[in-house]
């Protein structure tokens, strides 16, 4: 049989298989399900109000929230301090590893964000609001302290290299300076 066929013999079999009043009656099942599921749901979210569940959700959320940005902001002011102290080549392993982390908090945020909507649909879009502003911050701080770490081990590279310069020319001086005195002192002696 090929797939024609199979068409053909699909079509004549569902005609076959249901009648008008059938089909009247399955609409009438699928109307009367969508009306207690509508029920269902109404009653659901009324008795989410009524016991405070999004309230506390949302609240939660919210302090998820503020305790991401604080996260944040302390992330940039170890880095900052980093910055400062001229330490940054050998702090910015510990650096990545709190941007990483923050990371994983944020995909553990988003993940909890989008089991939400299945538990109370009129949350999910305070959650998913709160998990993107905590998502920008931390995209925003890891940026600058990426930024930052890279910009100061540049700079410390540089130091270095001069610093190996002046030592080398210092170094360079003091031998001449004393291949001179050497030869003076052997002057004197003939």
């Amino acid at each position: 049989m090929n797939s024609s066929e199979r068409v053909r013999a699909r079509g004549h079999k569902a005609s076959r298989e249901i009648t008008p009043e059938q089909a009247a009656d399955k609409v009438k099942d699928v109307a009367k399900t969508i009306r207690e599921v509508s029920s269902t749901a109404r009653d659901t979210v009324k008795k989410f109000r009524e016991s405070g569940a999004i309230t506390e959700l949302a609240e939660a959320v919210h302090e998820a929230a503020a305790a991401t940005r604080d996260t944040a902001k302390e992330i940039s002011d170890t880095a900052k301090e980093v910055r400062d102290s001229h330490l940054a080549a050998n702090t910015a392993s510990a650096v990545e590893e709190t941007a990483k982390a923050a990371g994983e908090t944020l995909r553990v945020v988003e993940e909890t964000a989008r089991q939400i909507p299945k538990v109370a649909p009129k949350t999910s879009k305070t959650v998913t609001t709160g998990a993107a502003k905590a998502r920008k911050t931390t995209k925003a701080t890891s940026d600058k302290t990426e930024k930052t770490i890279k910009k100061e081990a540049a700079k410390a590279r540089i130091k270095a290299t001069n610093l190996k310069r002046k030592a080398t020319t210092h170094l360079a001086r003091q031998k001449r300076s004393n291949h001179q005195a050497g030869k003076k002192s052997a002057r004197k002696r003939s």
